[in-house]
């Protein structure tokens, strides 16, 4: 009897519960009022006492990530952005992907403009296609499909006025919460942490997932001789001791001097860079081709298209030039293993057709089509209309085809090594002219039937670059013994870099002999 009632009390002790940790269902002898303290075996309390060590450690470095981002270039700017415009409304729809995608755009600007240069006076802007402040009440989203990089003087002349109601993203007046304001004496960290909580999950993620972020110059400066003055380890003290906020408020150039006294320096010495900024029809073909891609309305997206098929064209023309500006667009025409020069320019003066243009008219006519063209991808970029026909036009009766089939140089033998076999460097051949051939195609410079003879002709250049390589590598093995002439002496065939690929010995093969038929 004694037996029954403790097996009946032992009984009745039992509750069912499910793991906090693998979510099993299990059995236990002590009631659980705490959800999160229900395990069912030791090796689950384990995972999850690990499992929260973990999370706080990316607590801890997602709030470190965040004062770094307050402080770095890129952060500073989208602040900057959000207390100018008053609302945190111009980061709405921002994922996690769109902001690195915005810091992508925030650095290549700075690449743009070279290193080193006055923000006041850069060359290029991040311009907005629905206007920052809308007269209206709107705002423009701080987001890359409402930004690109252009020239800054045009942008200024635009200034807030509305240009196009398809392109680019913009805030209506309507939308904007009163709680999402920003005031002016709002301080870098307060805004910082307002937009971490208005982006939430998004703006969590993409402070996890970028490397360590890298401050700004002052704040770099700032920390550095912080933590000497902490740590005692300058070569020569400062005058005083300061706190992190009070060097954080200096200038630059004050930070400079400092760092170079704890250095036991007696003058500051600037890395002078030599890079100069990019070529601007270079900055507006990726631009162009971003928005192409992105830009949510299809028209913007028809004229971009059409305008990267201009500029390739024109920047083309001028990589083939033998100097500084040619260098500069040399990614229009990438000559890895020919030479081209596909483009010819030609100078007719209205007033007299019978003169031969001087070297200052073609400069002078060429530097008027490159204004006038990126003025143009400047509107395509801002969402406005533009004249295809007239731009075509233009540019057609200044510019032709030269030649279709480029100049191949044989390759030397570290050089075919590199591709590995005749297959892969007749497809490089082909990568490199592809682009080209397009551009002029889509322009109507020349026809896809000129285009696939030109194909053949890459071939033919390829078969003549052989055998002039042949003919001077056999010089090596001419002998004179004796008054008479050996011209192979010592040759035992010719390497592998010399040897035709197969797709031109099927060619030769049927005439037999090292002739090469011409290109249908």
């Amino acid at each position: 009897m004694l037996t029954n009632t403790k097996a009946k009390k032992a009984k009745s002790t039992e509750y069912d519960y499910t793991c906090y940790c693998c979510k099993d269902p299990y059995k236990g002898k002590r009631e659980q009022t705490d959800k999160s303290k229900r395990f069912c075996k030791d090796a689950c309390r384990q995972a999850e006492a690990r499992a929260a060590k973990k999370a706080e450690k990316k607590v801890s470095r997602i709030e470190a990530q965040l004062i770094r981002w307050y402080k770095s270039t890129h952060g500073l700017w989208v602040i900057d952005r959000c207390r100018d415009a008053g609302t945190l409304g111009i980061l709405l729809g921002q994922t996690t992907a769109s902001l690195f995608e915005l810091k992508s755009l925030h650095n290549t600007s700075y690449m743009c403009n070279g290193w080193g240069q006055d923000e006041k006076k850069s060359t290029f802007h991040r311009c907005h296609i629905q206007a920052h402040k809308g007269t209206d009440g709107s705002v423009g989203a701080l987001h890359p499909i409402n930004l690109f990089i252009g020239d800054g003087h045009t942008n200024q002349t635009y200034g807030n006025k509305l240009v196009s109601t398809d392109a680019g993203l913009k805030v209506p007046a309507s939308k904007l919460k009163p709680e999402w304001q920003v005031s002016k004496q709002a301080t870098n960290e307060q805004v910082a942490k307002k937009i971490r909580k208005f982006l939430g999950k998004e703006f969590t993620e993409y402070l996890s997932q970028s490397d360590a972020i890298v401050m700004n110059q002052v704040n770099s400066l700032a920390q550095r001789i912080y933590n000497k003055q902490q740590k005692g380890t300058a070569v020569q003290e400062l005058d005083q001791r300061y706190t992190k906020t009070e060097l954080e408020s200096l200038q630059l150039e004050t930070l400079e001097a400092m760092d170079a006294h704890q250095r036991g320096k007696d003058s500051v010495s600037k890395h002078q860079s030599e890079r100069a900024a990019r070529a601007t029809l270079c900055v507006y073909a990726d631009e162009l081709e971003r928005m192409a891609n992105t830009s949510p309305s299809e028209r913007q997206r028809d004229n971009c298209r059409f305008m990267l098929s201009l500029v390739r064209v024109l920047g083309m023309f001028i990589a083939q030039m033998d100097d500084q500006q040619g260098l500069a667009h040399k990614s229009f025409l990438p000559l890895g293993d020919v030479e081209w020069k596909p483009l010819s320019h030609f100078y007719l003066n209205w007033q007299r057709p019978w003169s031969k243009p001087t070297h200052q008219l073609i400069d002078a006519d060429r530097e008027f089509l490159v204004k006038n063209l990126t003025e143009h991808c400047f509107h395509a970029l801002a969402g406005a209309d533009i004249p295809q026909g007239l731009l075509r036009a233009r540019l057609l009766k200044r510019l032709d085809v030269a030649t279709l089939v480029p100049t191949v140089q044989a390759p030397d033998d570290w050089r075919f090594k590199a591709f590995g076999s005749w297959e892969k460097f007749i497809e490089g051949l082909y990568a490199d002219a592809e682009p080209v051939w397009q551009a002029l195609l889509h322009v109507g410079l020349c026809t896809s039937e000129q285009v696939e003879a030109a194909r053949g002709g890459v071939l033919e250049s390829l078969h003549t670059a052989i055998e002039k390589g042949r003919r001077v590598y056999m010089r090596q093995f001419r002998r004179e013994v004796k008054g008479k002439v050996y011209p192979a002496w010592g040759f035992k065939g010719y390497p592998a870099y010399l040897e035709f690929p197969p797709v031109i010995a099927e060619l030769l093969a049927p005439q037999g002999d090292a002739s090469l038929p011409l290109a249908a």
